[in-house]
């Protein structure tokens, strides 16, 4: 029988709650494997897992560990993208870790993407003890681990295939896919950390409670920084809560000499909406179709993969397949092929 991947747990984010890291730790105990809880993970400094130090320094030291197959993170929230320079500093002095897996999502992103293009780290965006373990579904879970374990499964949304915002392409395409939370990989931009050498790949992206107006705010931020140059598409996951909030204005001109009272207590008059409200789908063709369409680029939709209500699992920095039909295989991944 082959031994599983030892799981080193790390917190490299936010104050980690204690009873649902226990939880999470118990299912992959669970499902056999030996699983390694640093320390660090129940550290607290402000609203982040200890400060940037200790965090840096417990993530590299059991990156380091010989012993230690896959590190996960314990969750997401803040603070991965301050770990960054530290991390260059520990390499430096300690060389780069060997090859492992890292997963996790959301803030992590930015770990993600160090990982890979600093160490040739293989990475996936997948589930995290401490925050989604107890409301992932069982079939999302068991694809979950069985990729740890390095086996080829059929991905879960292989019998769903995805929409398309803009024309699909005419032909099936292939591209290494790279991204992650829409928000963190924007907070790379401009830093020596920002993500290069886009062309040809498929950027995915997702998020959690942002406005449709700061959605797009921060895809044009990347697209003028180069972020969107040559890429090969762009593949949506779910966008929870992300809700069109509309302000309420006057509906009727107030009397003469009541209009600053009138404006400064808006709760004692009669209001309408600003504008009508905008739907998910409306929103995000007008932020990503747009462009998608002046570029050349298709965009495929609503991917079961983000901060829920669903939790498939998905490599990063793999290679894909994108069919004209929505299909979206994975075809190369180095923890799979390595």
């Amino acid at each position: 029988m082959l031994k599983l991947p030892t799981i080193g747990i790390v917190s490299p984010c936010s104050v980690t709650p204690r009873v649902e890291l226990a939880l999470g730790v118990d299912r992959l105990t669970d499902a056999g494997f030996e699983v390694r809880v640093h320390r660090q993970c129940a550290a607290q400094h402000y609203w982040l897992a200890g400060d940037d130090k200790a965090r840096a320094e417990a993530f590299f030291e059991y990156a380091q560990a010989p012993e230690i197959d896959v590190l996960w993170s314990a969750r997401g929230g803040s603070g991965a993208p301050r770990l960054l320079p530290i991390l260059d500093e520990l390499t430096a002095q300690h060389g780069k870790p060997p090859k492992k897996l890292l997963a996790g999502y959301s803030d992590v992103t930015a770990i993600h993407h160090y990982v890979h293009t600093r160490w040739g780290w293989d990475t996936m965006h997948a589930s995290m003890p401490a925050s989604d373990f107890y409301d992932i579904s069982e079939d999302h879970f068991k694809a979950t681990l069985d990729l740890v374990c390095k086996k080829r499964i059929a991905m879960p949304w292989r019998d769903s295939p995805m929409k398309f915002l803009t024309p699909p392409p005419v032909a099936t395409i292939r591209g290494e896919l790279v991204g992650g939370n829409l928000a963190v990989w924007n907070y790379l931009t401009g830093t020596p950390y920002q993500p290069r050498d886009m062309v040809g790949k498929f950027l995915f992206f997702e998020d959690l409670s942002e406005g449709y107006y700061r959605i797009d705010a921060m895809l044009n931020q990347i697209e003028q920084a180069g972020g969107l140059a040559g890429i090969g598409g762009i593949v949506l996951g779910e966008f929870s809560a992300c809700d069109d909030d509309v302000a309420r204005v006057l509906k009727d001109k107030p009397a003469a000499g009541q209009v600053r009272e009138a404006l400064k207590d808006k709760g004692k008059q009669e209001t309408i909406p600003l504008r009508p409200t905008i739907g998910e789908l409306d929103a995000l063709t007008e932020i990503f179709a747009r462009r998608g369409e002046k570029h050349g680029y298709p965009v495929g939709y609503k991917l079961p993969v983000g901060h829920g209500p669903t939790y498939a699992p998905l490599p990063l920095n793999a290679g894909y397949e994108l069919t004209p039909g929505g299909g979206f295989e994975l075809v190369k991944w180095g923890w799979l092929d390595g």
